[in-house]
C-alpha cells in the first residue's frame, strides 16, 4: 500500500501534466454528498483524513486540509505532518479561497468541475482574476488518474433501489412530480436539473444501499414541464419499477449521459448553484438559459407530511426500545470487560431486532474518557478503550428504519462522578433543556435560536465548536438541509414539520466529552392567538432518559425539573410497556430523579 507521500508524488506528477501550481480536493463528491461511496473517497485517499467535512488543497510542495471544530482532534492523528499542515477552520464561511487568494499569485489552480458548485467556481475565477491567476477547470479528476494508475479498480455501486411505498411517504412520485412540474411553471422554467442523491430519492419514492448509512442512489435528474429523466443504471431497477415509472412519463437514461443530455436542453434551466456543481452548469449553458435559485425540492423535502410525521414517532419509539435496552445492558454487564467497540455493535443488535430497521443512520460514535473529547470519534481496533466507571462515556448513534431516521447521544457514567463532571453535564442539560422549550415566532431562523442552548456554558466561560442543530431526514440522510441551529447564519425559518437535532456538548481534550442529543419536530404551538402571528415550539421524538448520576439536581431551576417530569412521563407512557420486566424496573429508577 502506498504511503501518503507516494500518493503525493502520483498527484503533483499529474498537475504538472496539468501545468498548475495548486489542486483542491473536497471530500464531496459530484452529487454534493457529505458521504460518499468508496469509489468518490479523493480527499481520505490523498490525507488519511476520514471526517465527512474536508478539504485538501495540494501544492507542488506542501498540502494543507481545512476542516472545523468537530474534526480538530481527528485530524491531527490523522494527517503526517511531514507532508500535511492542518488549517483549523474557525469561521462560518470556506477559509479556503482567502488561503489562495493570499499565496496564488500569478498561479494556476485546478478544479474537476464536478465537485465544485457553481456558486463557489465562480467565486474561484474571480479570486485568481484578482490575483493576476487562473482557475482551471479539468475534466479529469486527478485522483482518480492516481487512483488508475495505482492499480485501483473504480466500481460505481451496483444496488438494487426499491419503491418507498405510499404509506411511508404519504405522498406518490406522480404526486411529488406534479407539484414540482407546478413550480416550474409558475417560475418561468422549462427543466430543474438535479444532482443531489436525497433531493432525488425523495422525489421519485426511491431508496437504495449505494452509500453506506444513507439510503440513496447513484443518479441524476431531469424534470420536465411535461416528462421527468431519470438518468441510472438500469441493472438497478426491477422490471415493475421500469413499468411504473414509464406510465408516469417518467424516462430511464443511462448514468452517463447526463452531461450530453444537458448540453443538447433548450429554453430555462433551473440549477441550485449551492448544490448543483459547475460541471453540470457548463454542459446546460450551451444552449439553454439559466435559471440559479435553491432547489424546490429542498424546501418540500424538509417539511414533513402527516405520514413522514407519524412515522418518525414510530422509528423514534422504536429507537428508544433499543437505546434502553442497550443503558441498561451496558450499566449490568460493564464489569465484564466491554469496550466501546463491543458497546457499538451491542447496540446495534438492539436495533437490529426492531421490526422495518433497515441499518444505522451513521458510525456510532463510540467514546470512552479522553476518546469521547473526539467530536466525530470514529473507534478503531487501535483506539478501542475498555469503559470503566471512573470517566464518562459517550455515545451518539442512530437508525434508518421504513419509518424514519433517528439520531441521538447520551453519556453516561457508570460509577461515582466528580463534582466538576456533573456540572459540566448538568450545563449542558440546562441549555439542552433551554432550547427544547423555546416558543418562537414565525420567521424564526435556527441562528436565533442557537444562544439558548449556550448560554449556560458562556455563563461559566466554556463552549463548543460544533452546531447545536442539523435537520434531519424521513428514511434520508441523517443530516438535512437547508434547516440547522447554529452560530452559523443560515436565513432560513424554522417551519411546521421541519425537523431538527437538539445537541449542545462540551469537550474537555484528553479527559472526556460531554453531548445530549434529541431529534425534535418544530409544530405550530397550541395557545396561538398572538397579535404577531403564529408561534412554533418543539415536540421531542427521542424517548431515552437523560443519566441520573450525571445530573446536579441543585442546579436545575423548578422550571427545568418540571420540564424533565413531563419529558419523563412521556417516556413512562409511551416507552415502559415496550420493555421486559428487569428493564421496566431499571427504568423506573432512571426516571426516579427527584425523589
Amino acid at each position: 500500500m502506498q504511503n501518503i507521500k507516494q500518493r503525493l508524488d502520483l498527484l503533483r506528477y499529474e498537475m504538472n501534466h496539468y501545468n498548475i501550481d495548486m489542486y483542491i480536493v473536497p471530500s464531496i463528491d459530484s452529487h454534493n454528498s457529505e458521504y460518499v461511496p468508496e469509489c468518490f473517497e479523493r480527499c481520505s485517499w490523498i490525507s488519511n483524513f476520514n471526517g465527512s467535512a474536508g478539504e485538501v488543497l495540494v501544492t507542488l510542495e506542501h498540502a494543507y486540509l481545512w476542516t472545523d471544530g468537530r474534526y480538530f482532534l481527528q485530524a491531527e492523528k490523522q494527517l503526517d505532518d511531514n507532508h500535511y499542515t492542518l488549517m483549523r477552520q474557525t469561521g462560518f464561511i470556506p477559509e479556503t479561497e482567502q488561503w489562495i487568494m493570499e499565496n496564488a499569485r500569478g498561479m494556476r489552480v485546478g478544479f474537476d468541475p464536478k465537485v465544485i458548485s457553481i456558486g463557489r467556481a465562480n467565486q474561484l475565477k474571480q479570486i485568481m482574476a484578482s490575483v493576476l491567476g487562473e482557475a482551471v477547470t479539468i475534466d479529469s479528476n486527478l485522483i482518480d488518474n492516481c487512483k488508475l494508475k495505482s492499480g485501483e479498480v473504480l466500481n460505481m455501486p451496483t444496488s438494487q433501489l426499491f419503491k418507498l411505498n405510499n404509506e411511508y411517504s404519504g405522498k406518490s412520485s406522480a404526486q411529488k412530480i406534479l407539484e414540482v412540474q407546478d413550480i416550474l411553471i409558475k417560475k418561468e422554467v422549462d427543466y430543474l436539473a438535479l444532482n443531489v442523491l436525497d433531493e432525488i430519492a425523495w422525489l421519485f419514492n426511491i431508496r437504495g444501499r449505494d452509500i453506506i448509512f444513507n439510503p440513496l442512489v447513484i443518479s441524476y435528474a431531469l424534470i420536465g414541464r411535461d416528462k421527468s429523466y431519470l438518468f441510472i443504471d438500469s441493472n438497478k431497477l426491477s422490471t415493475a419499477i421500469k413499468d411504473e415509472f414509464n406510465k408516469n412519463n417518467i424516462q430511464i437514461l443511462p448514468y452517463n449521459q447526463f452531461g450530453d443530455f444537458l448540453a443538447k436542453l433548450n429554453g430555462v434551466v433551473w440549477l441550485d448553484d449551492k448544490t448543483a456543481n459547475y460541471w453540470m452548469y457548463v454542459n446546460a449553458n450551451q444552449n439553454a438559459d439559466i435559471y440559479l435559485s435553491r432547489s424546490p425540492i429542498l424546501f418540500l423535502k424538509a417539511t414533513k407530511n402527516d405520514v413522514e410525521i407519524s412515522g418518525m414517532k414510530t422509528a423514534h419509539i422504536k429507537d428508544a426500545v433499543a437505546e434502553i435496552n442497550f443503558l441498561h445492558w451496558l450499566d449490568t454487564n460493564w464489569r465484564g470487560g466491554i469496550t466501546e467497540l463491543d458497546a457499538a455493535q451491542q447496540l446495534g443488535r438492539f436495533r437490529q431486532e426492531q421490526k422495518n430497521y433497515i441499518e444505522d443512520s451513521f458510525a456510532t460514535i463510540s467514546g470512552y474518557q479522553s476518546n469521547g473529547a473526539i467530536i466525530h470519534y470514529r473507534v478503531t481496533p487501535e483506539t478501542n478503550k475498555t469503559i470503566k466507571d471512573d470517566s464518562l462515556y459517550l455515545i451518539d448513534s442512530g437508525g434508518q428504519y421504513l419509518e424514519g431516521t433517528t439520531d441521538i447521544t447520551r453519556t453516561i457514567h457508570l460509577g461515582n462522578p466528580t463534582n466538576e463532571q456533573k456540572r459540566h453535564y448538568t450545563l449542558v442539560l440546562k441549555g439542552h433543556l433551554a432550547l427544547a422549550r423555546a416558543k418562537f415566532p414565525h420567521g424564526t431562523c435556527g441562528e436565533h435560536l442557537d444562544i439558548l442552548a449556550r448560554q449556560p456554558l458562556w455563563d461559566n466561560y466554556l463552549n463548543y465548536r460544533h452546531g447545536t442543530g442539523h435537520g434531519v431526514g424521513c428514511f434520508l440522510c441523517v443530516h438535512e438541509g437547508p434547516q440547522k441551529i447554529s452560530q452559523a447564519p443560515s436565513n432560513i425559518p424554522l417551519l411546521p414539520g421541519m425537523i431538527v437535532s437538539n445537541e449542545p456538548g462540551l469537550y474537555i481534550d484528553n479527559e472526556y466529552g460531554i453531548r445530549i442529543e434529541n431529534l425534535c419536530l418544530i409544530k405550530r404551538s397550541a395557545d396561538n392567538n398572538s397579535l404577531y402571528g403564529p408561534f412554533y415550539e418543539f415536540e421531542d421524538l427521542t424517548l431515552v432518559p437523560y443519566n441520573k448520576r450525571l445530573i446536579s439536581v441543585e442546579l436545575l431551576t423548578e422550571i427545568e425539573k418540571q420540564q424533565i417530569k413531563n419529558y419523563y412521563a412521556r417516556i413512562s407512557l409511551l416507552i415502559r410497556p415496550l420493555l421486559q420486566p428487569e428493564i421496566q424496573k431499571w427504568l423506573d429508577d432512571e426516571l426516579d430523579l427527584f425523589y
